[in-house]
């Protein structure tokens, strides 16, 4: 698997060998055009995966750039679902990622027997948990709601 994290993309990536994109966000400017999402799909195998960070629902100008950022990965990928995670030191706690592909699906395609047979030990991932990140709050549902 190769994994390329990218912070802004300015010109189409000219090859398509990435199964993994994080967009790790370092800077707003560039990163939520239809164009820089549109590289990433190009940029991206057939089976390969986006990740982004999405902000932070829970203030009013970070709500806004949640939205914008998910109604354009929706306007590029077939595959799209935003997913959440408690972390204490960024701004509110309550932080968005988002999930974008081809073909996967974060739900449908998770195995979670499958994941438990490979008897990997970890002290967090959990294939219950994997499921659980996706179950979001009906007020973030209803700010993403807006952009499907």
């Amino acid at each position: 698997m190769r994994m390329v994290c990218v912070s802004f993309v300015p010109r189409p990536m000219n090859t398509t060998l990435s199964s993994l994109i994080l967009r790790i966000r370092l800077d707003r400017e560039g990163l939520f055009t239809k164009e820089f999402y549109g590289n990433c799909y190009n940029a991206l195998q057939e089976d390969g995966i986006m990740i982004n960070q999405n902000e932070s629902p829970f203030y009013a100008e970070e709500a806004f750039q949640c939205q914008r950022m998910h109604k354009r990965i929706v306007e590029t990928f077939p595959i799209c679902r935003v997913y959440q995670a408690h972390i204490p030191s960024y701004p509110s706690g309550h932080w968005l990622f988002g999930f974008a592909s081809k073909k996967y699906h974060p739900l449908d395609d998770l195995n979670g027997i499958a994941w438990k047979l490979q008897g990997i030990s970890t002290r967090y991932y959990e294939p219950r948990l994997h499921a659980g990140v996706f179950a979001l709050p009906v007020y973030v549902e209803e700010l993403l709601k807006d952009v499907e």
